[in-house]
């Protein structure tokens, strides 16, 4: 089974940062320990700084869930929401995301990642 996931990149003053988003809306398998176990221990999360897990959406309301490149899952921060609004704005979550709301110049989306578990 093929798992999607889209890669961001957020380049600041004397780093670079590549994030995740695995959007269960656009896979059919659910996030589970055992998931994470499977991709970080292929390397697929090399040069990882997090895994986004989402949009998950309960109740009109819409949240993320944020991973280390350990699979510690830890609280959102300025950088992960701005990663995450990008990627809602991209992929048209229009109400989730203020009006006003640009993407930073220094966030890019690299594309699709594409993994197929053994």
């Amino acid at each position: 089974m093929e798992l999607i996931f889209k890669k961001y990149h957020k380049s600041e003053q004397n780093t670079e940062k590549n994030y995740l988003i695995y959007d269960p809306g656009h896979n059919q398998v659910q996030f589970t320990s055992d998931l994470y176990k499977s991709i970080s221990g292929r390397n697929f999360m090399q040069s990882c700084e997090n895994i986004l897990i989402g949009p998950i959406i309960h109740n009109q309301e819409m949240n993320v869930r944020v991973l280390t490149s350990d699979g510690v899952e830890v609280s959102s921060n300025s950088n992960t929401r701005e990663i995450f609004e990008a990627y809602l704005k991209d992929q048209g979550y229009s109400s989730y995301v203020p009006a006003d709301d640009e993407t930073p110049e220094n966030i890019q989306e690299f594309g699709t990642v594409y993994y197929f578990p053994a």
